[in-house]
């Protein structure tokens, strides 16, 4: 059971599916695998993106990993970020958040890299003092038409600073 507090340093940790508490985090997850059929991943993510829409990041792999760009972003994790970096690639939130770029680009390139689904949960810390949320939980998902994943999906369901769910993780499961 995920414990609330706001950490000086933000972390995360990578779980598996089972280990997801977020039920629409792990319902889209599910739709993912029953989409990709016997193939290693779908090839768009129009379906596993629409009943969660608002709580997820569209993101177009550039080259061979070489960038990624965000192509949408929903309006719930507009709201917890703060601004909307719809367009913005990910080396330009590097120049501005080198340590969450950075962290990005590494989840990122395993799922480009690997062509596999990850999970993750994490914290939100004091270093982060934009963020308006304290914790999510993420699935990161490939896609792609060929052998090459060329988009990523990441669907994150968060507890917002002064939410009530930051006194009872319980309610994460709705």
């Amino acid at each position: 059971m995920a414990e609330f507090w706001i950490p000086d340093e933000s972390s995360g940790e990578i779980i598996t599916a089972s280990q997801l508490e977020a039920v629409p985090v792990r319902d889209a997850f599910e739709r993912w695998q029953a989409l990709r059929g016997a193939r290693s991943y779908p090839e768009t993510p129009d379906d596993v993106m629409a009943p969660v829409s608002t709580n997820t990041l569209l993101i177009e792999v550039l080259g061979e990993g070489e960038d990624y760009q965000y192509l949408r972003v929903g309006e719930a994790l507009v709201a917890a970020f703060g601004e909307d970096f719809s367009g913005q690639c990910l080396s330009e939130i590097e120049q501005t958040n080198p340590r969450f770029g950075i962290g990005l680009r590494m989840l990122y390139e395993m799922v480009r890299a690997g062509g596999e689904p990850l999970c993750y949960r994490g914290w939100a810390g004091q270093d982060m003092p934009g963020a308006q949320f304290i914790y999510y939980e993420s699935a990161v998902l490939p896609f792609g038409r060929s052998l090459r994943v060329d988009h990523i999906l990441v669907i994150s369901m968060l507890v917002l600073r002064g939410d009530p769910r930051a006194r009872a993780s319980d309610d994460l499961r709705v």
